[in-house]
């Protein structure tokens, strides 16, 4: 869904007229919040400058997810949009039921996750001063985070881009701690164990954009069978993983008293 499409199907769950939100990740436009006659919207983002606008309405908290800076049973609902890959789910989860109300919402959709084709999310991450995202820096392979290790992916990024930028998405692939790694099973774990009520929790496989790497050496590439490659991450976790999962809508309740 497109983040207009989420925030409608969260308003239809969701009655913002007086209502005090919490947004994890993000901080949506203004002119919605005064449309839906949110009371209070404390938008919970450690990228983002702290701070008060839209009249004192909404308040970004420059803090991680895991640390939301609440009181207890303080807001009637969570909304969230593309950050549950970024962060630690359990955590966030735990800090989610002690702020919402009894009979409060939870609603997070997200993606890629680990578990897709593009899970390696490459964001947050500059070369020579630009930023490179995935949807326009299409440099790593179908399921590269998944199928090579950092070697390898190593000597085959060098065979089609600079030592320098190779280097870059090796360290972002198997090192950086900007995306969680969670694989569809892994936060279907985190649902269920977080003392919520589960609500809804669907997924999809959909890309929306071409996957179009450079020219890599073709001795070097591997087009992987993803029954093989998810026997293989099964057996390496010690637990079975599918592959394919690439958007997740997560929706969990807070039981009434």
């Amino acid at each position: 869904m497109s983040e207009e499409e989420v925030f409608s199907d969260f308003v239809a769950r969701v009655d913002l007229a007086g209502a005090t939100v919490a947004e994890i990740g993000g901080a949506f436009p203004a002119e919605l919040l005064a449309k839906h006659q949110v009371a209070a919207w404390y938008a919970i983002d450690p990228n983002r400058p702290a701070g008060r606008d839209f009249g004192g309405v909404r308040e970004t908290l420059a803090v991680r997810a895991e640390e939301m800076p609440l009181a207890d049973t303080s807001v009637d609902a969570v909304f969230s949009c593309n950050a549950f890959q970024f962060v630690d789910v359990t955590a966030t989860l735990a800090q989610v039921r002690r702020v919402l109300k009894p009979g409060g919402l939870l609603y997070a959709h997200f993606g890629p996750i680990w578990s897709a084709v593009d899970g390696h999310q490459l964001e947050y991450v500059s070369h020579q001063g630009r930023d490179l995202t995935f949807w326009d820096d299409t440099l790593l392979p179908p399921w590269a985070h998944l199928a090579y290790r950092p070697e390898e992916l190593r000597q085959l990024l060098r065979t089609g881009v600079s030592e320098g930028l190779a280097d870059v998405l090796v360290r972002h692939v198997h090192e950086s701690d900007t995306v969680n790694r969670l694989f569809f099973e892994d936060y279907v774990t985190a649902a269920l164990e977080s003392g919520l009520q589960w609500v809804e929790m669907s997924a999809s496989d959909h890309l929306d954009y071409a996957i179009t790497p450079p020219p890599y050496d073709p001795a070097l590439l591997r087009e992987p069978r993803l029954p093989e490659l998810a026997a293989e991450i099964s057996r390496r976790r010690g637990s079975r993983v599918q592959l394919g999962v690439r958007d997740v809508l997560m929706v969990l309740r807070r039981a009434a008293d």
